[in-house]
């Protein structure tokens, strides 16, 4: 099979096409003909050797990934076979083929294609799974940074889903257009220099943090929620966690979210309910364009130099 590796960590150049063998399913898993994967900054991050689980070049990058079941390991049922789902593949998305173990297996509903199903995948995981913890209510004002983003539109998303006042932090009129059509009440434009910094916010979902992270906590209400989901802009600084003393009396929370910490049976029931959600035609799922396989390297220049609204996917 054709397979995208990590021969050395460095830039997006070290990314090589290969011939691999195919993998075989072992016991209680199944081998997936990939027909679209994900692109995320996990994988940048793998890349770059900054992803502990992998520590080691030689790897084939990919966390998540769709397509048809085409066999089945030790003590798994015949009936996966043909099915299509998606998975969560901790590496090895980046191929033609991959194994997952059932466990981190969802099947996919009518109407919902192999991209879509990774344009939703982690980012929407991670935002619906924050989410719920910072429990946003009717009515409440949410501010989500990195709105464009692929974790950012889906929890803009979500968040107008479960009847929160939305405020999208973006960078042009365009994506705001584009974000309004996805349910945003209000734009805030950051290259403009307008980002909502005059008001305040019951609930501000962030997977941007770096240097503007202390001054975004202060935007939080009295029993104001803060959901840091990721590190696009770069790991701030620890004073920037000073602002919480700042508003110590308005009793806030932070919330810092990892996926990482879930079991894989509620990682599984809420892709379950992610994906039927989209089946229904209440969350879309955002492309922003598909890119062959053999062109890896060129979705990673995208994803770390221009701004990419939603998700890119990769196709062998």
């Amino acid at each position: 099979m054709k397979a995208v590796i990590v021969p050395s960590f460095g830039d997006s150049r070290v990314l090589r096409v290969v011939d691999r063998a195919e993998p075989r399913p072992g016991p209680g898993q199944v081998l997936i003909r990939v027909e679209a994967a994900g692109v995320g900054y996990v994988d940048v991050m793998a890349r770059k050797g900054d992803y502990q689980p992998l520590s080691e070049p030689g790897f084939i990058p990919g966390v998540e990934a769709a397509g048809t079941v085409a066999a089945v390991g030790e003590g798994v049922d015949e009936h996966w076979v043909g099915r299509r789902v998606f998975a969560l593949t901790k590496t090895g998305a980046y191929a033609e083929s991959v194994v997952a173990d059932t466990r981190d297996v969802v099947r996919l509903p009518e109407g919902v294609s192999a991209a879509d199903a990774v344009a939703l995948g982690v980012n929407a995981l991670v935002a619906s799974l924050g989410l719920e913890r910072a429990r946003v209510r009717k009515g409440e004002r949410v501010l989500v940074r990195g709105a464009g983003g692929g974790i950012g539109v889906m929890a803009a998303q979500l968040a107008a889903l479960s009847g929160g006042d939305v405020t999208a932090i973006t960078s042009s009129p365009e994506r705001g257009d584009r974000l309004r059509g996805l349910g945003v009440a209000h734009v805030q434009d950051r290259t403009t220099g307008q980002d909502g910094s005059a008001d305040t916010y019951d609930v501000i979902v962030d997977p941007v943090a770096g240097a503007d992270l202390g001054r975004h906590i202060e935007m939080l209400r009295p029993n104001g929620r803060y959901l840091l989901l990721g590190a696009a802009g770069g790991v701030p600084t620890p004073d920037a966690f000073a602002a919480l003393m700042t508003i110590y009396h308005h009793s806030p929370t932070l919330f810092a979210f990892s996926l990482n910490s879930f079991d894989a049976d509620t990682v599984g029931a809420a892709a379950a309910e992610l994906f039927g959600q989209a089946a229904r035609g209440d969350l879309q799922a955002v492309i922003d364009e598909q890119i062959p396989l053999a062109e890896a390297h060129r979705a990673h220049e995208r994803l770390e130099s221009t701004p990419v609204f939603g998700k890119l996917t990769l196709h062998p």
